[in-house]
């Protein structure tokens, strides 16, 4: 078919587009899908991906960019032909609206993405994505300041990927299965005290000290990882290989088995300290791991505080009070 080149012809040709042509068909022939979450019977939101759309209004016959904020763009179906191929002549606008005289709308509609899932309650997502207490941060603001816990803990702590920072100045303290899993974390902070949901649960948290690869010859057994890294801090034997290792309070009979494991990696003879609060549940937890260590062929010691501290970091505190003072 021949198209004469007269302005008149011409901008009939173009009024023809605007009146037969709907901006649908265009997008349509570009990718983009009708997103009917987004859209109402005045306004139309066709997507391509996220963050592409365009809007289309008047039934079809005229269209506008949401994503430009500078100005407003917009026009008719000769507009967004343009506007879809950016430097496109008019005179090749119009050969590709010929081809599109005559067609309707598909009525094919986007379909997003499904979102990826976050383990939200994933222990393990949880800890991959927060990083160590530094100096000035909250966390090591409120165990070195409130909980009196020296730099040179945290630091081994840090080294051997057993602390992290959660929200709100709440220091995470990992625990681990035999085979150095992550199961959960203890969360103590300011405002919080608790132990996260899913994964493994409470096993145990577990702090080395000596050369790595030596078999430690003590292992100091505590009710929560501030206490067990208070008792270190005034350990005078914490220069011998030693195992530090908290509960996270009560045992469930799968970290009591895992315990009894762990046992069996002390040297031959060794020392467990047994060290818990001067109350009836540390009495309690005397009468449970005392059998389990002389089964294991080692030796079990109490060591509690005396009746005016409450536990291992009440002392921790207090001696630091008294340093000050002094």
């Amino acid at each position: 078919m021949a198209y004469q080149n007269s302005p008149q012809q011409m901008n009939e040709e173009l009024q023809k587009f605007r009146d037969e042509i709907s901006c649908i068909v265009v997008l349509e022939k570009a990718g983009y899908r009708f997103d009917r979450s987004e859209s109402s019977a005045r306004h139309m939101r066709f997507r391509r991906q996220k963050g592409e759309s365009i809007i289309v209004t008047h039934g079809g016959k005229g269209w506008w960019d949401p994503h430009n904020s500078s100005s407003i763009v917009k026009g008719s179906v000769v507009d967004l032909v343009r506007f879809l191929n950016p430097g496109m002549s008019l005179g090749n606008a119009r050969v590709e609206l010929r081809g599109m005289l005559g067609l309707t709308p598909s009525g094919a509609e986007y379909v997003a993405e499904p979102k990826e899932r976050k383990p939200a309650r994933d222990p393990k997502y949880m800890w991959k994505n927060r990083q160590a207490p530094h100096p000035g941060s909250a966390a090591w603001t409120y165990l070195t300041r409130d909980r009196a816990l020296p730099e040179s803990i945290l630091r081994l702590a840090i080294q051997q990927g057993l602390l992290r920072e959660g929200m709100k100045g709440t220091a995470w303290f990992a625990h681990s299965n035999n085979a150095g899993e992550l199961t959960g974390m203890e969360m103590r902070g300011p405002e919080y005290r608790g132990f996260s949901s899913g994964g493994g649960g409470k096993m145990l948290f577990r702090m080395r000290t000596g050369e790595k690869g030596e078999t430690p010859v003590r292992l100091v057994i505590g009710e929560s990882a501030i206490d067990v890294l208070s008792y270190a801090a005034m350990d005078p034997f914490n220069f011998e290989p030693s195992l530090y290792v908290s509960t996270g309070g009560g045992m469930s009979p799968e970290a009591l088995e895992e315990f009894r494991v762990l046992l069996g990696t002390i040297e031959a003879g060794g020392r467990v300290m047994i060290a818990v609060d001067c109350d009836a549940q540390g009495d309690r937890y005397e009468e449970i791991y005392a059998p389990m260590i002389r089964e294991a062929g080692l030796k079990p010691l109490r060591y509690s505080p005396s009746a005016r501290d409450k536990d291992w970091n009440a002392v921790l505190q207090r001696r630091a009070r008294q340093d000050v003072a002094a």
